[in-house]
């Protein structure tokens, strides 16, 4: 029987190894350098679009390793000049800023990146020390004031209310009075030229039988 040796793979050569991982290595910092690139011209058109003057702020990129092929991108966006107002849409600015990467790179999903805010060390903050610790108790719990009472119907309104809901009833009688004259006026004048003759000529019967 013929017994045929086992053929084994010749170890690579240290020189191809090297040359292997050098390239790997070359290729990934390209592509680095190019999403770096791309990620500060979409925050040079955020700040373009939203007003912030431009020497407010400065965009850094970082690559963070979290393993051995495996590599997470940190936006860092730098306040130069402190701005209380910016601070208050700072939400809101890097909102816009992942929303311009998303048109610009649709098949990446930028929530994935570490977002961080941090400070220029000359961004003159007029907030150099903390407050007093009970400070942040009063924050925490606000003191609710009570609603203030109703304000009470001013003379004017309440007279007028008065007036338009009851009417006096001395102011009654005499209009009263003045449509029962006018009424018994309006029948005399009728019956004035009537005669007793000329109801009997008639056939009518006289208007005090009817009584």
């Amino acid at each position: 029987m013929f017994k045929f040796s086992k053929r084994t793979a010749a170890p690579a050569a240290p020189e191809f190894e090297h040359s292997v991982m050098s390239n790997a290595a070359n290729s990934s910092q390209a592509a680095n350098d190019i999403q770096r690139e791309l990620i500060r011209v979409a925050f040079q058109d955020t700040v373009r679009a939203t007003g912030v003057p431009p020497q407010w702020l400065d965009c850094a990129v970082r690559y963070i390793k979290t393993g051995k092929h495996e590599e997470r991108v940190q936006i860092q966006i730098v306040m130069k000049q402190w701005s209380g107002h910016l601070l208050r849409y700072s939400l809101a600015f890097q909102n816009e800023l992942m929303h311009c990467l998303d048109r610009y790179e649709p098949g990446v999903d930028h929530s994935q990146h570490e977002w961080l805010w941090r400070y220029a060390v000359d961004c003159e903050s007029p907030f150099p020390g903390m407050p007093p610790p009970e400070m942040w108790t009063q924050k925490q719990n606000p003191v609710r004031a009570d609603a203030p009472p109703p304000r009470p119907a001013s003379p004017t309104t309440a007279h007028l209310a008065a007036r338009l809901t009851e009417v006096p009833a001395a102011a009654v009688a005499p209009v009263a009075a003045a449509v029962r004259a006018d009424k018994d006026f309006e029948l005399r004048d009728i019956f004035s030229d009537l005669r007793s003759d000329t109801l009997h000529a008639s056939g009518s019967t006289p208007l005090s039988a009817s009584y």
